[in-house]
């Protein structure tokens, strides 16, 4: 028997109008329900989270969002803000919601409050916040994009409302998918309210930019980042004299790299916790100091021989041959898996070959612009002492102006955490640091508009 469709025979734009209002009446309750659920938390909330006795000030923002509710996180201590939340649910009063790398919250709302608890592997504990009327900005604050060739790069600008052109900065991210918010979205901040405009961006491959940073070579990153400054350069608010760069880690190669493709477009540059020399140098350090937590010395000798050898082979030093025979003798150690060698058609091995050779002091040496470098006392990720020596080296050599500043009790991102057999509180962003790197920014911005 043939199925008579009722729109057999109409006309085709009717049958989709059809189709379309049947839709719209079916989402119109979920859509209702979602906008009324939202309603109960949407606005700005402030608090504490606080674990083992130790009190955390933060904040978060909701708001409707098309898949449900969005949240936002900010906490000047730990220098994030606008940190998006992974997930917000809200079933009646009971609301749940995840922050970052798997900090869970339970709690009920009210009116004007959110009482529950937190979860995570580190800490766990109780939080409460109020509902506030949120502070407004003393800036503006504008979404845009820009682009490299193909390539279009999603970002946020930050301009202080004070006439005349503005001192600027592009905002570098480390490795890996990073996005504008949190960390560089709070220096924006600080930046702007000091009469420095900023802009943060996403970077490719991530958040809302294109692109796919695991087959990017920092060269196509730097190229990146040379973009951002050609947009900062075309805006009238903006001195195109007084650009810099501010780059964490690898956004400190990245940021090199760039003012030695334009060094005429880039005034300052600040590099923390930064590469100096060849990055696989840095990588053997990285790997050997994370070994020598979990694993007895003549096990942390043994990995490090397989791992210099993956080290080699995605150079371009060695075979595969090699490392895939290794790895088999070495399968059953109990440092194999930790390593995490990957396999042949990993995107890891084209990433390497790209970025393992680098040179980092190759593009330091080209560098005659103001300087500020910063590295944590505790960072284990690369060798500090000897990284600021190096760079200096070659800035002396090119008469470059520098200051160099060593956070105390700081790890690789600038943050102090309580230590093997120290009573536990929040870990925290190295007192006075941003403060002193928008402070310097402004100085110098300052002496060179004179």
């Amino acid at each position: 028997m043939e199925f008579v469709y009722p729109w057999r025979g109409a006309n085709r734009a009717s049958v989709l109008a059809f189709i379309l209002i049947l839709l719209a009446a079916a989402l119109a309750p979920t859509r209702a329900a979602i906008a009324a659920s939202a309603a109960v938390l949407n606005g700005h909330w402030e608090g504490s989270m606080v674990s083992q006795g130790d009190q955390l000030s933060v904040s978060f923002d909701f708001s409707p969002a098309d898949a449900g509710i969005a949240g936002r996180f900010t906490s000047p201590a730990q220098k994030a803000m606008d940190y998006p939340v992974n997930s917000v649910s809200l079933d009646g009063s009971s609301v749940h919601f995840v922050l970052g790398e798997g900090i869970a919250f339970a709690g009920r709302v009210a009116a004007q409050a959110i009482t529950g608890t937190f979860k995570s592997d580190d800490a766990s504990g109780t939080f409460t916040l109020s509902r506030k009327e949120k502070s407004p900005l003393p800036y503006d604050v504008v979404d845009m994009t820009f682009a490299n060739g193909e390539v279009k790069l999603a970002g946020t600008l930050v301009t202080p409302r004070t006439p005349g052109r503005h001192a600027a900065v592009v905002l570098l991210q480390g490795s890996g998918p990073e996005t504008r918010w949190g960390t560089n979205r709070f220096i924006a901040d600080r930046l702007a309210r000091a009469g420095v405009a900023a802009l943060i961006y996403d970077k490719r491959g991530s958040g809302g930019s294109g692109g796919d940073w695991k087959t990017a070579s920092y060269e196509d990153l730097a190229r990146d980042a040379l973009s951002a400054v050609s947009f900062l350069r075309s805006r009238t608010d903006v001195d195109p004299a007084r650009i810099g760069l501010h780059g964490h880690s690898q956004g400190g190669i990245i940021a090199a790299i760039t003012a030695s493709l334009a060094p005429d477009k880039i005034a300052i540059i600040v590099a923390e916790d930064t590469v100096a020399g060849p990055t696989w140098q840095q990588d053997l350090y990285r790997v050997r100091n994370a070994l020598a937590q979990d694993f007895k010395p003549d096990e942390v000798e043994a990995a490090m021989r397989l791992y210099t050898l993956f080290v080699e082979v995605g150079r371009g030093q060695r075979p595969y041959a090699e490392l895939e025979a290794a790895s088999a003798s070495a399968s059953k150690q109990p440092w194999f898996e930790w390593l995490g060698i990957p396999p042949r058609d990993s995107w890891i091995w084209a990433w390497y070959a790209k970025t393992g050779n680098v040179n980092t002091l190759d593009y330091w040496s080209t560098v005659r612009v103001p300087v500020l470098l910063v590295f944590g006392e505790r960072d284990r990720l690369v060798p500090v002492d000897e990284s600021i020596s190096q760079i200096e080296k070659v800035l002396d050599k090119n008469g470059a102006p520098y200051t160099a500043l060593i956070a105390p009790s700081a790890e690789h991102n600038l943050t102090v955490h309580p230590q093997p057999g120290e009573p536990f509180f929040w870990w925290h962003a190295a007192p006075g640091i941003v403060d002193t790197v928008v402070a310097w920014v402004k100085m110098v911005a300052e002496s060179e508009a004179h």
